[in-house]
């Protein structure tokens, strides 16, 4: 690293030096650190350089699509719509050429992790000190619009995106509009609950452990985390880069590869692009068409494996796992091999997201230092994340602790075991390999996986301790981050009902609630995804399974 020049006056004091240098563990000798002052004030030139220029972020284009009626619901209208909102607005392209494309007339909520210039980001959580309002649309959110979308609100998530349930969000707790006081899962929880309830036709859900497959699989909907990088992520709240996906959800599988058309594809800011394919260079929709009037011809022919180790995760409920036997062998009556697969490792990959990433989401998402990353950076939320003080880690524990338990264990992460995070990261490399081994060299197209352990649960009490609170989340993400780390394309797909046997809600025994199959697919393979999903979908009735 060289110096460019010397600064014209000092700005940096000694002590400065010394408190700056404690923070990473020494101390700069006495005598030099007249040096050091005369260094660091160097930086604080170039800083003043780039802070006089403006911002270099994507265009906005406010007449092609124009932004109406921001607003945040009042309490009594958002409990109407189960809690599901952070803000309304209305957003349609003023040009004919996109209000006739394909997603026409549809209506779309958009997670509160999307940028949505002029909308205010909450991220579910309440320790902002001004409100973080985007200056520019995510890319999703203008491909979205150019092809005829209508953007109608942002869907509520969980705290900072941090959990698989719906009970964390500091405004309200999104609700199940199957059953109230459940669980919609998280942290898409505010998309589930819309699309449910039939509040919008389609939705965009983020994913980095789960949070668009829990949702889907908790409300009976159709929710897909896309392969690693196939759909761009400029514009949106990172939880940690190396697992980030967005990714569409709908009550239909048509709909959602017509989501996927819109919004697949590089952008040319996205580094995680690197193996995408180009945006618009494959339609996942109209060749599902081809298969109305036979959805057994779509998966007539595929060989499907059932993930052994995924039936063997702790707290499976044997309920789940029936269903998903049975699921399974429905597919061998449209045609498909059905045989059992083992992939050792799955059982490790629980264990590579969490060391993997705890580091990086502590410092990432919750403190907002990114600073290696090419592509898009949000300056405003950055900025507002960069200072925690005791007041906001009491407000984020007493909704969502496993914010908290990420922010210290990512900190002792990184003060005891340096290096461990890397090895995590090689093996999650190890673990990719392993489930495109079954992909590559065993004949398989697809692996079928319970995606939750369980249906739904109840919700908790902000009162409740610490550990009564985190004790609704174990294990929920088993069989769902895994595919997060190794960046392999999963569905959950509904297939079911079960009864409610939560113990401590006796009286609920008669409420049903959704069950979700994942079905996993090789490296931007979607295509064999939609063709399974849509021939089950259509030849079978979930709801009363």
């Amino acid at each position: 690293m060289s110096v460019i020049n010397l600064p014209d006056q000092i700005t940096v004091a000694p002590t400065q030096i010394q408190e700056t240098a404690a923070r990473i563990g020494i101390t700069v000798p006495d005598a030099d650190v007249e040096a050091y002052c005369i260094l660091i004030s160097s930086l604080d030139a170039c800083i003043a350089l780039i802070d006089a220029e403006d911002d270099y972020v994507p265009h906005l284009d406010l007449e092609r699509f124009p932004r109406a009626n921001i607003h945040r619901p009042t309490a009594a209208e958002n409990a109407a719509e189960y809690n599901a909102w952070a803000y309304k607005v209305n957003i349609a392209s003023t040009s004919p050429v996109d209000r006739a494309g394909p997603l026409g007339g549809l209506s779309v909520a958009i997670k509160d992790t999307v940028n949505v210039a002029g909308v205010p980001v909450l991220l579910g959580t309440d320790v902002f000190s001004k409100p973080v309002i985007p200056a520019y649309d995510a890319t999703i959110v203008t491909r979205i619009l150019e092809a005829g979308g209508t953007i109608v609100g942002k869907a509520a998530c969980e705290n900072f995106s941090a959990s698989p349930t719906s009970f964390t969000n500091a405004h309200a707790n999104v609700q199940h509009p199957l059953a109230a006081g459940y669980s919609t899962g998280g942290s898409s929880s505010g998309c589930g609950a819309l699309l449910c309830s039939n509040k919008v036709r389609l939705a965009i859900g983020g994913d980095q452990g789960g949070s668009i497959r829990l949702p889907a699989s908790y409300c009976g909907v159709v929710g897909l985390k896309p392969t690693f990088g196939l759909v761009p992520y400029t514009g949106i709240a990172s939880l940690s880069s190396i697992l980030d996906h967005i990714g569409p959800m709908s009550n239909s599988v048509l709909d959602n590869a017509l989501l996927l058309n819109a919004i697949a594809g590089k952008d040319g800011l996205d580094d995680r692009q690197i193996d995408a394919p180009a945006h618009g260079a494959v339609d996942y929709h109209a060749p599902l068409l081809a298969y109305q009037s036979d959805p057994k011809s779509a998966v007539k022919g595929m060989r499907i494996g059932v993930l052994i180790e995924s039936l063997q995760v702790a707290g499976l409920d044997p309920r789940v796992s029936d269903k998903v036997k049975q699921a399974a062998d429905l597919f061998r009556n449209l045609g498909a091999e059905v045989v059992n697969v083992s992939v050792p490792m799955h059982a490790l990959g629980a264990a590579l997201w969490t060391v993997a990433n705890r580091q990086g989401i502590s410092e990432q998402a919750i403190r907002g230092q990114n600073p290696i990353r090419l592509g898009v950076h949000d300056m405003a939320l950055n900025q507002e994340l960069a200072a925690w003080t005791q007041e906001r880690f009491e407000k984020v524990q007493l909704h969502n602790p496993a914010v908290t338990a990420t922010l210290l264990g990512g900190q002792y992460l990184k003060d005891r075991f340096p290096g461990m995070t890397d090895k995590a990261i090689n093996l999650s490399r190890k673990l990719k390999d392993a489930y495109q081994a079954v992909f590559m060299n065993e004949g398989i197209d697809l692996l079928l996986a319970p995606c939750t352990p369980t249906i739904s649960n109840y919700t908790w009490k902000p009162s409740d301790s610490v550990m009564d609170k985190m004790a609704k989340t174990i294990g929920i993400t088993l069989n769902t981050a895994p595919f997060n780390v190794s960046g392999h394309p999963a569905m959950s797909l509904p297939i079911g009902m079960l009864g409610v046997i939560e113990p401590g809600r006796e009286m609920d025994k008669d409420i049903k609630l959704p069950v979700g199959m994942q079905i996993v697919g090789g490296l931007f393979q979607e295509a064999k995804i939609y063709r399974a999903a849509f021939a089950w979908e259509q030849s079978y009735n979930w709801r009363e399974m």
